[in-house]
């Protein structure tokens, strides 16, 4: 893998999981970006907002993402649900990146998130959940070179990222003599 790997989607698509058994199949790093943010800030995403809001957020993630993309090192990076949707994020991670869309659907993300002590699952509903899905579909989809449906388990979702790599590093092999 001569890029990084970043890996997108809502809260519940598998992020998590499916980067970490890429990154243990690809012999390389796994980064979380929430926790990356965290321990480059000194404090939790939730001390973060209470001290300088969402905005001051924004602004740590974006210089996260920024270090991120000038890193010569190579890792599988799982990014916040709500990370590409502020445009700012996308060209610093696109640009030494393939950025893969786990579009599991909002009915995957649901089962898994519902009983979460996530808070913007404990201050929503579904339906207001389903909504914020809808809207960041279309940011997940525009920053991504990849969007892959729902395969079923995250296992199947890591295997068809790897084959597509495989093919990818194929059709990108120099000509043999």
């Amino acid at each position: 893998m001569s890029a990084n790997l970043v890996l997108c989607g809502f809260m519940g698509s598998g992020k998590s999981t499916v980067g970490r058994l890429l990154a243990r199949e690809l012999g390389c790093a796994y980064l979380d970006l929430d926790d990356y943010i965290q321990e480059r800030a000194g404090m939790s995403i939730p001390q973060i907002f209470e001290r300088f809001g969402e905005a001051g957020f924004r602004d740590l993630e974006y210089q996260a993402v920024c270090s991120l993309g000038d890193s010569p090192q190579r890792r599988v990076i799982s990014t916040g649900g709500g990370t590409l949707t502020f445009p700012r994020n996308v060209p610093p991670l696109q640009k030494n990146a393939i950025i893969v869309y786990l579009d599991v659907g909002f009915d995957t993300c649901w089962e898994r998130i519902r009983n979460s002590s996530r808070p913007l699952v404990r201050s929503n509903t579904r339906e207001a959940l389903s909504a914020l899905y809808q809207t960041r579909d279309s940011a997940y989809r525009s920053a991504s070179q990849w969007v892959l449906p729902n395969l079923g388990s995250s296992q199947q979702l890591a295997r068809e990222i790897l084959l597509r790599l495989a093919a990818q590093a194929e059709n990108h092999a120099e000509p043999q003599e």
